[in-house]
């Protein structure tokens, strides 16, 4: 590829960037990345580090559109990654990249056969065979199908058998898996029993309270013969309604401690159970805000 056929691709590139400022259809989005992708070639090539730069220029012409407004630049960008596939091969002696620039010169020409059929882009024809001959020589009947040698692997040394005596040493002073469940059921059960000890008494209190106030709508009554006033019927009617709000608390009160009793005596007993059989089954408790539990079953 001469060096007035290279001026020529390189101004044609430049009109193509700038006509892509102002395209509102063909020149968006996918050209915009295709030039920061050969602009991060470009970078990696003066900074000598051709195998990113060759992976750069690739990635470049790849994210260029099918549209006829990108054929200039597909062409430049074709034969300028031609030189980072080169320079990388030189420097890393790796066959991939002479195997990219083969693949990538079998699609420009397949693209001109499709797009642009003979005799038109001829200087394009000619500079792309010329360069996929020159690097099908260099591959020098290698296969790029065949991948890369890798180096062997350091054998690792076998660790030395232990003698009979030690190994049934270490079994036999060994120490037990330690339990997770174990440590959370014997709190959990001596606090739900502790529980069920504060809503008992609560129960309590509210059957006193509600005793107490039967007692005082009883005499009330009794002091008063009939007709009832109404003052004194109120009276009544309000004891009534203190006596039916302390019944509902101490059975509220006395069902919160008897579903907490029978939960932590279960508790510790599966935990006396845990501590002297293994342990096939367990039960997990979770304590919530709202004094509440669930449990989870592991197998």
């Amino acid at each position: 590829m001469n060096g007035s056929s290279v001026l020529s691709r390189a101004l044609a590139v430049a009109v193509f960037v700038a006509g892509g400022t102002s395209s509102t259809q063909a020149l968006a989005g996918p050209e915009q990345l295709s030039f920061r992708e050969q602009a991060a070639c470009l970078k990696h090539r003066k900074a000598k580090q051709h195998a990113l730069a060759a992976e750069r220029c690739l990635a470049a012409y790849n994210a260029l559109p099918d549209l006829p407004e990108a054929m200039e630049a597909r062409s430049v960008m074709a034969f300028d990654a031609h030189y980072s596939f080169r320079d990388a091969y030189a420097q890393t002696g790796e066959v991939k990249h002479l195997c990219n620039e083969i693949r990538l010169f079998i699609r420009f020409l397949n693209y001109l056969d499709q797009h642009y059929p003979a005799p038109q882009r001829p200087a394009d024809r000619k500079d792309a065979l010329e360069l996929l001959n020159a690097a099908r020589n260099d591959l020098d009947g290698r296969s790029c199908r065949e991948k890369e040698p890798e180096p062997a692997p350091e054998p690792t040394p076998e660790p030395e058998p232990e003698p009979a005596a030690a190994q049934a040493q270490a079994l036999a002073v060994a120490p037990p898996p330690p339990s997770k469940i174990r440590a959370g059921l014997r709190p959990s059960g001596w606090t739900l029993f502790a529980l069920s000890l504060g809503f008992g008494a609560w129960s309590a209190v509210e059957l006193a309270i509600g005793e107490l106030n039967q007692r005082s709508r009883d005499a009330l009554i009794g002091s008063v013969p009939a007709p009832v006033p109404d003052d004194r019927l109120h009276e009544i009617e309000r004891l009534d309604a203190i006596g039916d709000a302390s019944n509902r608390r101490a059975i509220v009160a006395g069902s919160l401690a008897g579903a907490s009793l029978i939960t932590g005596v279960t508790l510790l007993v599966v935990d006396a159970q845990q501590r002297r059989a293994p342990r096939r089954l367990a039960f997990t408790p979770t304590l919530g805000a709202s004094l509440g539990f669930r449990m989870r079953l592991e197998f």
